[in-house]
């Protein structure tokens, strides 16, 4: 009985039990092809192949399959791909080889995907699913061209009057996609490739679009606008290339004219999705208002769709619709959507409307992701702001030896509230205590050196700058440090140059470096060499200290309408920006 018990269990696994994948829907692109029941769908819509007959296989290969299908109700996913793999390589049968192929295509497994797929290739070279599935394990691994032979057996095999035409086609924009970033010779072979391809298959404008991204990776935006523009001429509805348009005209600095041809497809089709969701997030570059209204109307369409409603709610805090955007964050915490960041949020809202208890529990709710630090630190400021500073610093202490991967950060955390507060000593409490235990971490010496430095305890200041450049040599922001500290608060010039020299060749382009070596310079006495290093950091970053040291580096060089320019300009902004003030001051600059 039980010989014959086995393959009859197993025929009625295989061929009826829920599998992982159902063999009636196959994904070709992206895209999920219908087929009738029994069958494997063909993408293109010819004649679909006929599901395999396990009834020539042998009891251990029928058992090895039956347990991959049991593995796979009970999400034991490694079972089940691992029994098809080896059944494939055991049988040779093509339905089991096309069923590991797709298991290993779902699972992202790309080398399997690809000898898998070889293998069914091996059995039919003409199959376009097999093709498809080997260009896209191909296109994972970054190899375009391998990809694109692939590509052009699909564009030889398919129909081009049937319905699925261009949605078969468009793998050929997915290689192009993936193969913007790849080096010049292989991206110069993809152009030529796919010019020779937009002539021999005319009809489809995922080609087109393909090139146009080619070109556009190139830099060639004027040809990358020819070439989308006859995509556009092909079919004027083909959504890729209207996206690619429009990302061109937004390059090109011609949002206008992008936002115009995205509102005049919404007029024509008040209903696609995906276009109006690209038009309200240009919106917010130019009209949030407009933005608003569109992502509003994008939450009517879809109102399941979270992504949208959360956009949607960010752009409410922008415009100051602080009710709506509290609405929309509570019903996103209510389905568990990035509760994170919800918290966040809703505990800023809070803060903004005096609820600083509902403001400190929503941030203590964060448990992790790129807010946990600055939302519990807000939490501990709120804390000590309301004259619980011991619950402040206990809530600290208390974190650190829940996460002790998180100790370090901790600490610095702890630091800037109490700093912020005007609490410096118990700054530098918390900081000290920190490098006792972490004596080589660069940031909490970095940290405490700033703090030594408000403090006036120089020598210590330089000592945890030095202490940092013994472990790290090529540290820029650690050589800047001292090398300003140096120029600012001795007359260690020489010395100070050196290390800004070694600053500003590992970073060259670092506005605060730039303004250390022009003020450092200044001091040396080489004032026209100063200006030109002050002038490149205010164009860069134009805040006080730099106004300040391009000012009065001006002025001395008698340049002093200029210097009084860029003061009362930088005033404007700033009127009380003691830098500035100070500078006038010890210079006589008259008000």
């Amino acid at each position: 009985m039980k010989a014959v018990f086995l393959p009859l269990c197993s025929l009625l696994i295989l061929q009826s039990c829920s599998s992982l994948i159902d063999t009636n829907r196959t994904e070709f692109n992206h895209k999920v092809v219908e087929a009738k029941p029994g069958q494997v769908a063909d993408p293109a819509g010819s004649t679909p192949m006929e599901p395999t007959s396990y009834s020539n296989f042998s009891i251990d290969t029928l058992y090895s399959l039956m347990v991959a299908e049991i593995a796979a109700s009970r999400k034991q996913y490694d079972i089940t791909l691992n029994n098809y793999i080896s059944e494939a390589k055991a049988t040779g049968d093509l339905g089991v080889i096309s069923r590991a192929t797709r298991l290993a295509q779902y699972f992202r497994k790309h080398n399997l995907t690809l000898e898998m797929g070889k293998a069914w290739l091996d059995l039919e070279p003409e199959n376009l699913e097999a093709n498809a599935l080997v260009a896209t394990a191909y296109i994972e691994q970054r190899q375009p061209l391998k990809a694109l032979n692939h590509a052009e057996v699909i564009l030889k095999l398919i129909n081009p009057n049937s319905k699925t035409a261009n949605r078969s086609a468009a793998i050929t924009e997915t290689i192009a996609n993936f193969s913007t970033d790849t080096d010049t010779l292989t991206l110069q072979t993809l152009i030529t490739r796919f010019q020779q391809l937009s002539q021999q298959y005319p009809k489809y404008p995922s080609i087109l679009v393909g090139l146009s991204t080619l070109y556009e990776s190139q830099k060639d935006t004027a040809k990358a606008y020819q070439v989308i523009k006859e995509a556009l001429n092909l079919d004027d509805r083909y959504m890729p290339a209207l996206m690619q348009e429009v990302r061109l005209l937004q390059s090109s600095d011609q949002v206008d004219l992008a936002l115009e041809k995205l509102k005049a497809h919404l007029t024509d089709q008040p209903d696609d999705y995906r276009i109006r969701l690209l038009y309200a997030r240009l919106l917010t570059q130019s009209d949030i208002n407009a933005a608003y209204t569109e992502f509003t109307i994008l939450s009517e369409q879809s109102p399941k769709h979270l992504d949208i409603k959360f956009s949607r709610a960010l752009v409410a805090l922008e415009l100051q619709k602080r009710a709506i955007a509290e609405q929309l964050f509570k019903e996103l915490l209510a389905v568990n959507y990035r509760p994170n960041t919800m918290h966040f949020y809703l505990g800023n809202l809070a803060e903004l409307s005096e609820d600083l208890n509902s403001a400190v529990k929503n941030y203590l709710a964060i448990d992790g992701g790129d807010d946990y630090f600055a939302a519990h630190s807000r939490a501990a400021r709120i804390m000590a702001q309301q004259g619980s500073m011991d619950r402040a610093r206990n809530h600290f202490k208390q974190l650190r030896q829940e996460s002790p991967d998180r100790r370090p950060r901790l600490y610095m955390a702890e630091a800037e509230v109490m700093e912020a507060l005007g609490k410096l000593d118990l700054a530098l409490e918390t900081l000290t205590e920190a490098a006792s235990f972490y004596p080589d971490n660069t940031d909490i010496r970095y940290n405490r050196s700033s703090l030594y430095e408000q403090n006036d305890q120089l020598a210590l200041m330089e000592s945890d700058l030095r202490h940092i450049l013994t472990l790290e040599p090529d540290n820029s922001a650690a050589l800047n440090a001292l090398g300003y500290f140096l120029t600012t608060r001795t007359t260690r010039y020489s010395e100070a140059l050196e290390l800004i020299k070694k600053a500003i060749n590992l970073k060259p382009d670092d506005p605060a470096i730039l303004d250390s070596m022009g003020w450092v310079l200044f001091k040396l006495g080489r004032t026209d060499e100063a200006i030109n290093y002050l002038r490149k950091a205010f164009e860069l970053f134009p805040d006080p200290e730099v106004a300040a040291h391009l000012g009065e580096a001006l002025w001395v060089k008698g340049n002093k309408q200029e210097a009084r320019s860029i003061w009362d300009n930088n005033l404007k902004e700033h009127p009380n920006d003691s830098r500035i003030l100070d500078t006038m001051e010890r210079l006589k600059v008259e008000e």
